[in-house]
Order: structure tokens, then C-alpha cells, then sequence
């Protein structure tokens, strides 16, 4: 290798060396921060300086990011700051790059990253909505810069706090007070530690924006029959009053202002006469108002009665215009001031109760649910007595008896004041457990009504009976009480014929309760009009001598007459009569077996005693078979004449009290 090629490769060796040694990079800009006074204060990450050629930091500004001039100079390598004064950074935002001098001045870096000032823009409108938008410290941004803004408001002097946080770059400001002063600033940072500031920028604001218009729950009428307004609150929005509206003749005229942003609720001092259409505004301190909400109508309920059916028919006014709508009405009912439940739902404005007792008092009131059932509202109450037609005030049964025709006669009273429409009569066949309608008489005005039950055997069972008027509309309405039938027995005493004993049991029932018990006594079907006894209540038996009748056929028939007591509530006295029941004694006939037509016994006479009169017939036979003698008479006898001593034959035809034919015959001896 030559000298001279080897010396070119020193020089250029050596020539290297010292521009990698004397041209450092640039700083990085990190943050402009405006201060109180509008000067932007820079903060940079100081570049490496290995061979220490640091000569300074050369700062360039321009006022809109174009036509870039020197603004100052660091001599200091450590230093990563400085302030421009003067930067009037509250007009716009400001521009900034750096460049680093090496090498004794010689050597100049690349420019670093440009950086901007941030600057706090705000439009304020007489709305009293504060609009603030802001610029990012760069485009693009620097790796470690945060991409989140952090927005704050003074008020009072020196009191920031936060109103928002986020990567946006511009919010909205409402203004809720009538007068106030606000100054607004946003800062964001950087992962070496440094914060970009805005400039502060500010004013005297006034409320120009209503506060939010207060959204009506529903209106309610309470038990008192007031209407109660609910809604939610508007505080939030500067609402410090609310003015209730009433819709009237067409017209909304305000009729109240309830003081206090939180107030959700207000109750009307008018009893409602019919369905109220109310509507709310709010008000803020500034006497800003909004526009006027949807009004809403109560429900107003309305019951009327139906005599006749005993049924409730409800109709109201749909509820107007509540939130998501109506899902269904709801109706409740309290009886007797008793607790309120719920009896039906309804999904038009009428419902129907059916089946009300008489003599109850029911009050309702409507509750309607919205679509998703959060906001419900009720009706006024309204009240009714349910009633009854004016019908009698009794129906009382006089008599049970059993008549001639061993048929059952019912008979009663109405309180014929009042008009019914007709009487059922029931019957009972098991000691008064369970009754089946009998039968059904119209209205009459008889004081006494009397009805027959022909299917009867009231020689072997009792039978009771209650009446139930249906009143004027055919519903069922008082009752009677119930009466029964008395059940006579008869028997004979075979071991003496001439006792008859009967047997029975109680009436019932009267108001003057039994008194005592008439026996009458019939003979050969013939009664007697006079009783042959009476005994006292509690006594329900009797024995019948009848030895004083054995003239007579044999059969003895009787019933027994229950007569009423004092003190009939209804004034009335009445009597009931049993059962027919008959007794047989049975026919006795003796018979002589000889007689002395010239003696002593000189007429042959057979002794019948209980046999039927009618009927009888005695005949004497001799021995060819000629009648000798003949007659039907239970007094005339036979005395012999033109007959000789012999044996004769006899034959006796009569018939007893039963009805049964009966003959005798046998031998009777004639002795001169």
C-alpha cells in the first residue's frame, strides 16, 4: 500500500470520528403547560450526550404552527424546562419544537416533535349551556402522552373541582343558577410526570335553560276523595319549585306552587266531584319554566244498585294518558267497613258485582296498572247499601192439620201490607233435616191461605213444613218458621175389649206454644162435636172406656185437636188436628142354647154387643129344614109359639165393626 492511500484512509477515519461525537438528537417535548398568567411553560426529555458536545437547547415558537422563529436559548444541558413569558397562550394555542447545538455551536440536531400549547375554547350562549372544546398537544401525539382530558370548574375563588374525564374533546356545561362566575381549564399528562394545562379561561354566567321538564307519575284519588299528583323530581335540573295545573272549562289554570326541588308529590284541597285532569311545570331560581307536561286524568267511579238482581254495576272514566299505557283495572271492595280486596279485573271501565247480600254496605275503588305495573293510581270510593224489595215483614204458618180426607192442610199468614209475588212452601220428610220444594202460590191477599198436600200418610209419618216468601222481585225472602204434624195411634186392649188407648206426639210450632190437647171420639164414623176430654200439654196419652157402647157397631174413631196458647206475637189463636185413627172391638154374640116358653127365660134371645145393626139376621130352622122363626132386630126374640118340644137349629149373620161378614149357627132345645 502507498503513503499517500494510507494517509487518505486516516484522514477519513478521523474526519468521522468527530461528527459522530458532536451532533446529539433532540430533546422530546413532553408538555406545554399555560400558567396563571398565560405564559407556556415547556418541559422536555433532556437527549444523550455521551461525549459532552452539549452547547445548548435552541427553543422555536410560532403563534399558529407556521413561519417558526427562535424564541430563547438554554445553555444548560440539565435543565428540561422553560417558560416563554409573554405568550399571551389565552388568545390561541401556541407552537413549539427544539433543536440541539453541539460542538461548540457547530453542529445542530434534527428538530424534536412540535408541541402545542392546549387551548380551552368556550361558547357561551344565552341558552345557559356552556359549550367547551379543546385541542390534543399534538399530531400525532407523542407515544407517552395520555389521551385522557380532565376538565375542571372554579367556583369559589381557588375550588376546582372536576367535571369530566374522558379522551373526548369537548363537553357541555349547564348552567343552574341565575348569576355565577366560572373558569374552566383541562389538563392532561405525560408517563414522565409532567402536566399539559390549558389556559383558564372564563365568565359571568346566567341561567338561560329551564330546568327539566318533571315527568307526572299518575293522580290518585284518596279515601277522603282528594286527588293526590306524584312525579319525579327535577332538583337535579335546578328545579327548586313546581306549578300544578288543573285543567278548567277548557283551560289549564294554574291552582298551586309547591316549594322545594325534591317534593315528588301534592295533594289537591277540593273534594273530586268527577274525573280531574291535572298537569305540573318546574320552575328554577331564575324563575325559568318549563313548557307544560302531558296532563292525566283520575278515574272517577261511579255503583248503582239493582233491586231485583242484588247486583253492584261500577262504570268509570278511564284513566288519561298514564306512562307505557293501561295493562288492566283492578277493582276492590270492602263490606261493612271491613278490609278492602280484591273481587275482578276489568279491561274496559265497567264490572259488574253480583250476588250482594241485603242489609251490607259495599264500598269499591278502581286501581289501574300501567304496561309494565310500576306506576298504579286509584279512584275515589264510592259506598251503597245493599237493599232488599219492601216486602212483608212475616209469613207465619197458623195450622198444620190433617183433614178428613186424611189429606194435610198448611195454613198461614202474610203480612199483607207489603207486596210479594208469592209464597214456596217446603217439606220435610225426615224430622226436618232436609226440605224439598212442595209448591208455589202467588201473591194473595187472603188473610189466611191454605194449601193442600194430598201426597201424605200422616198416620205413619210426620211432616214438617216451612214457607219463604219471594219478594217483589221473585227473590227468596223471609222465612216462617216450621210446623209439623201430629201423628195419632189408636190400639184396643184385646184383654179388655172396652179400653181404647191413644197415643201421640206434639205440635209444633207457635208463637203461643200448646196450650193443651181436645180428644173427640167418633161412633160408627159419626164424631161427636164435643171433645170427650182435654188434658194438658205434655200429656200425650189417653185410654177411651167404651163399655158404655157395646149397642153400638164397635168401631170408634178419634183424633186429637192441639190448641194454641196466649201471647201469639201475631194475635192469632189457632188449633191443629191429628190423624184420624180408628179402634175395632171385636163382636161378641151369646148365644142361649135352651129355652122354657112356659118357664122363667120363656123368650129366646141372642145377646150381640159391638155389631153392625144394619146387617143382622137371625134365622131358626127344624129338623125338615122349615124357618120357624125369623127377624133382623137385635131386640126381638123368639117365644116358641106353635112349635112343639124338639132341637132346633139356629143361624146368625151379622157383621162386625171391621166390615167383616160373620156367621153362627148351632142347636138350641125348646123345653114346654
Amino acid at each position: 500500500m502507498n503513503k499517500r492511500f494510507l494517509y487518505f484512509l486516516i484522514f477519513i477515519s478521523v474526519i468521522g470520528s468527530i461528527r459522530i461525537y458532536a451532533q446529539l438528537n433532540p430533546p422530546s417535548l413532553r408538555c406545554a403547560s399555560v400558567s396563571n398568567v398565560n405564559d407556556v411553560i415547556l418541559t422536555w426529555v433532556i437527549p444523550a450526550d455521551p461525549s459532552n458536545t452539549f452547547s445548548s437547547y435552541d427553543i422555536y415558537y410560532s403563534p399558529a404552527g407556521i413561519g417558526y422563529s427562535l424564541l430563547g436559548t438554554v445553555n444548560t444541558y440539565t435543565q428540561n424546562t422553560f417558560t416563554h413569558v409573554g405568550a399571551n397562550a389565552s388568545a390561541q394555542s401556541r407552537y413549539y419544537y427544539i433543536i440541539t447545538k453541539s460542538n461548540g455551536g457547530t453542529l445542530s440536531s434534527a428538530t424534536s416533535n412540535t408541541l402545542q400549547s392546549v387551548f380551552m375554547n368556550l361558547n357561551a350562549p344565552p341558552s345557559g349551556i356552556n359549550t367547551l372544546s379543546w385541542n390534543t398537544t399534538g399530531t400525532p401525539l407523542v407515544p407517552s402522552a395520555s389521551t385522557t382530558f380532565t376538565v375542571s370548574r372554579e367556583n369559589p375563588p381557588t375550588i376546582w373541582t372536576t367535571l369530566y374525564t374522558g379522551s373526548g374533546q369537548s363537553i357541555k356545561d349547564t348552567i343552574s343558577v341565575c348569576s355565577i362566575f366560572y373558569n374552566y381549564k383541562v389538563q392532561t399528562s405525560d408517563v414522565q410526570g409532567c402536566v399539559s394545562q390549558s389556559n383558564i379561561n372564563g365568565g359571568l354566567y346566567h341561567d338561560g335553560q329551564s330546568p327539566l321538564l318533571p315527568l307526572l307519575d299518575s293522580v290518585s284519588v284518596n279515601s277522603s276523595g282528594i286527588s293526590s299528583l306524584g312525579w319525579q323530581s327535577s332538583a337535579n335540573s335546578g328545579a327548586t319549585r313546581y306549578v300544578i295545573y288543573k285543567f278548567i272549562s277548557g283551560l289549564w289554570i294554574a291552582c298551586d306552587t309547591i316549594n322545594g326541588g325534591n317534593n315528588t308529590a301534592y295533594t289537591y284541597t277540593n273534594v273530586a266531584v268527577g274525573s280531574e285532569t291535572f298537569c305540573i311545570a318546574a320552575l328554577d331560581s331564575c324563575k325559568n319554566i318549563t313548557i307544560l307536561g302531558q296532563g292525566q286524568s283520575s278515574i272517577f267511579l261511579s255503583a248503582s244498585y239493582d233491586l231485583c238482581s242484588r247486583t253492584a254495576s261500577l262504570s268509570w272514566t278511564p284513566y288519561g294518558n298514564l306512562p307505557q299505557g293501561i295493562l288492566k283495572y283492578e277493582v276492590y271492595c270492602s263490606i261493612n267497613s271491613g278490609t278492602f280486596n280484591k273481587i275482578g279485573v276489568s279491561n274496559s271501565s265497567t264490572y259488574t258485582h253480583p250476588n250482594l247480600n241485603p242489609g251490607d254496605t259495599y264500598c269499591y275503588f278502581i286501581r289501574v296498572k300501567n304496561g309494565d305495573q310500576t306506576i298504579t293510581a286509584s279512584s275515589n270510593q264510592t259506598c251503597l247499601l245493599a237493599k232488599a224489595p219492601s216486602g212483608p215483614a212475616y209469613v207465619y204458618i197458623n195450622s198444620v192439620s190433617v183433614n178428613a180426607s186424611n189429606q194435610v192442610e198448611i195454613t198461614y199468614s202474610i203480612d199483607n201490607t207489603k207486596v210479594y209475588k208469592g209464597a214456596v212452601i217446603f217439606k220435610s220428610v225426615d224430622n226436618g233435616l232436609t226440605y224439598r220444594q212442595l209448591s208455589y202460590q202467588a201473591y194473595s191477599l187472603a188473610p189466611f191461605i191454605t194449601f193442600v198436600d194430598k201426597d201424605v200418610k200422616p198416620k205413619e209419618n210426620k211432616y214438617y213444613y216451612k214457607i219463604q216468601l219471594s219478594d217483589s222481585c221473585g227473590n227468596p225472602g223471609v222465612f216462617s218458621d216450621s210446623s209439623k204434624t201430629i201423628v195419632l195411634h189408636v190400639s184396643n186392649d184385646n184383654s179388655n175389649i172396652f179400653y181404647n188407648t191413644l197415643t201421640w206426639d206434639d205440635y209444633a210450632y207457635w208463637s203461643g206454644n200448646v196450650n193443651s190437647y181436645n180428644i173427640y171420639r167418633a161412633i160408627n164414623g159419626v164424631f161427636d162435636p164435643t171433645p170427650i176430654t182435654n188434658v194438658f200439654y205434655g200429656i200425650r196419652t189417653y185410654v177411651d172406656n167404651v163399655e158404655g157402647f157395646v149397642s153400638d157397631q164397635g168401631k170408634f174413631s178419634y183424633y186429637v185437636e192441639a190448641v194454641e196458647g196466649m201471647g201469639n206475637i201475631y194475635g192469632f189463636k189457632n188449633s191443629s188436628r191429628s190423624n184420624i185413627d180408628d179402634a175395632y172391638v171385636e163382636a161378641d154374640v151369646f148365644v142361649p142354647n135352651a129355652f122354657a116358653p112356659k118357664g122363667i127365660n120363656n123368650i129366646w134371645l141372642p145377646i150381640a154387643q159391638y155389631v153392625e145393626k144394619t146387617d143382622y139376621n137371625v134365622k131358626v130352622f127344624d129338623r125338615w129344614g122349615t124357618i120357624v122363626f125369623e127377624t133382623n132386630s137385635d131386640t126381638e126374640g123368639w117365644n116358641g109359639a106353635n112349635t112343639s118340644d124338639e132341637v132346633y137349629v139356629y143361624l146368625i149373620e151379622y157383621k162386625n165393626a171391621r166390615g167383616e161378614y160373620i156367621q153362627l149357627n148351632g142347636h138350641l132345645n125348646l123345653v114346654r
